[in-house]
């Protein structure tokens, strides 16, 4: 055996006692880490406290409480021309608490009245400090108000259901495990200074466009920390961050038709965005295109087929299809003492029936956080009800399969399979994520170009449509009010936004010229079913839902054997007298 010298027996007494000092204190980090999360510890023990101990003498207690808290810090800066307008930086805490008082198969949910409509009692902000006492106390009231509310409604509910014959029983709430996801707490840092230059020197491109009247990059980061807890048992801290970049621009052509468009930069990480140089690239292309909008052509009317590619083809997708992919039944109204159920907003009547072509299948997967080397912003963990994200295959060959699901079962599917998602701090409901459109049968877009032809060439037409760019809901700002038929009044039928970017394609010889003036009568759900083919090539729309929920929209170009496209009617304003200030000087 070798002999240990006195030396080699220092040297590792010292190498153990170094690796012990280094995992207490590791161990101390950690727990210190823990222990500066006062906003969770107050979640807890609040909530320990409202199960055991909440309820009015002769009420009955809550069976289910549920807070969830956001922790949200956020940069935005403005700039126009060259000039940062506003910057600002904001840090905000709110509190969104439930409340359920019956049992899981009978419940105060699902219910609404005029009463009720508007208020606000499970939500309100909570203190930006890290204050155990003063958040403990916030949380106490915000629970103390859902609970009695809860309560009124629970009582509004059993009395108009007395007046209603029930024909099926099905859950309120359905049951599912409790859930316990903690990432590591994220704190905000950025570089503002670079931020402001970058805007800046993007929205110093518009000074190259004399024919652009409007012009501005908003820039945003949110970071949120996001906390969900409830009686059952689930604990979730998971944080995400946004990063926005808009760049938009408007103008009116010499005839006054008022003109818009936009290129917007969405991601989780400054690396998720495209290099300066490429965001210069696209927003001086962006500029380009609107300046030969405002000498383009104008349409009166077409009927006829048209191909719809790149982003315009996810938007169609986005607008149409996916808000009805929510499997949430509708609520119980008390309409001055008669029960109406609302009318569903979703495909539910078209399970197990085609709503597309027999070569689409659609799946969201909220688990994917990029698509063939692109960053998708729709992705998440655990969703808004505490239960973990999976993928569901809801269109197989064109055949509505399923739908999302949060906790609000219905006859058809009884669980949730974890779509539940928060807008603006209203009640969860079923929403998408990351919205994969695939086509098993698809061609390159020459091929569908010279079908979009043959197509025109079936129906006597000298020339077809190609659309590469519509309008989006989510970024309209007040620049553009007014532009490209924003403000007249929508009476049409069920469609789509205004599109923004079309081309005429010429049967005689196949080539394409910018046009203008037209918007979309009628493009809804049903007409999906219509589509004649399906590209090759896949686009990655990351985009802010209604509620300003992150989403994603993965799909190809689509082919329409017809679409009704006129002018808007009305007035329109005059140009403007004078030049731009900027270019008169010169």
């Amino acid at each position: 055996m070798r002999k240990i010298t006195k030396s080699r027996f220092r040297y590792l007494w010292s190498f153990l006692l170094g690796c012990t000092l280094m995992v207490f204190a590791l161990k101390v980090n950690l727990c210190a880490q823990q222990e500066e999360d006062v906003l969770l510890r107050a979640l807890k023990d609040e909530l320990a406290r409202s199960v055991d101990q909440l309820q009015l003498k002769d009420m009955e207690k809550p069976y289910y409480i549920e807070y969830m808290a956001e922790e949200t810090e956020m940069f935005s800066t403005r700039a126009v021309f060259g000039a940062v307008v506003n910057s600002s930086s904001v840090k905000s805490r709110y509190l969104s608490v439930g409340v359920r008082v019956g049992d899981y198969n009978f419940d105060n949910s699902g219910f609404m009245s005029q009463r009720l409509m508007y208020s606000s009692s499970g939500f309100r902000p909570l203190v930006i400090d890290d204050d155990y006492a003063v958040l403990r106390k916030d949380i106490w009231l915000a629970t103390d108000s859902a609970y009695k509310q809860s309560l009124e409604q629970l009582a509004g509910k059993r009395s108009l259901l007395k007046t209603k014959v029930e024909t099926e029983q099905i859950p309120d709430f359905s049951r599912e495990e409790p859930v316990k996801f903690m990432s590591p707490r994220q704190s905000f840092e950025f570089n503002k200074s670079k931020w402001e230059k970058l805007v800046r020197t993007l929205s110093e491109i518009f000074k190259e466009f004399p024919a652009i009247y409007n012009s501005g990059v908003n820039f945003s980061v949110r970071m949120t920390n996001r906390y969900f807890v409830n009686s059952e048992g689930t604990v979730v801290r998971q944080p995400f961050t946004l990063y926005l970049l808009n760049a938009h621009a408007s103008t009116q052509a010499q005839d006054g038709m008022p003109l818009k468009h936009f290129v917007p930069f969405l991601g989780t990480s400054r690396e998720a965005l495209p290099s300066e140089k490429e965001m210069k690239t696209a927003v001086r292309k962006m500029a380009e295109e609107l300046t030969a909008l405002t000498s383009a052509p104008v349409l009166e009317e077409y009927f006829g087929p048209v191909l719809v590619t790149g982003e315009a083809a996810t938007e169609i997708f986005a607008q149409t299809i996916a808000p009805q992919l929510s499997g949430d039944r509708p609520l119980l109204m008390d309409q001055r003492g008669r029960a109406v159920m609302m009318p569903e907003r979703n495909l539910s009547n078209r399970l197990n029936r085609r709503v597309l072509p027999s070569f689409f299948t659609v799946v969201d997967d909220p688990t994917q956080t990029s698509y063939e080397k692109h960053s998708i912003i729709g992705a998440y963990k655990i969703d808004d009800q505490g239960v973990p994200a999976q993928p569901v295959t809801l269109i197989e060959n064109g055949i509505l399969k399923t739908l999302l699901m949060s906790r609000r079962p219905r006859k058809d599917i009884p669980r949730s399979n974890g779509h539940a998602r928060n807008q603006s701090f209203l009640s969860p409901n079923a929403h998408y994520s990351n919205l994969f459109v695939k086509a098993t049968e698809s061609r390159s877009f020459s091929e569908l170009k010279q079908e979009l032809i043959d197509l025109c060439k079936d129906e006597g037409l000298s020339y077809g449509l190609i659309v590469t760019k519509l309008d989006n809901r989510s970024f309209s700002p007040r620049d553009f009010l007014g532009a490209a038929g924003t403000t007249q009044a929508r009476t049409r039928k069920e469609t789509v936004t205004d599109p923004l970017l079309m081309h005429k394609v010429y049967v005689e010889d196949g080539r394409e010229e910018l046009v203008r003036g037209l918007r979309v009568e009628e493009l809804s759900v049903r007409m999906l079913r219509d589509i004649v083919a399906a590209g090759n090539d896949y686009y990655v729309n990351n985009l802010l839902s209604r509620g300003n929920i992150p989403t994603s929209v993965i799909a190809p170009s689509l082919l329409f054997e017809e679409i009704e496209l006129s002018t808007p009617q009305g007035p329109q304003q005059k140009p403007a007298l004078l030049r731009h200030p900027f270019f008169s000087r010169k």
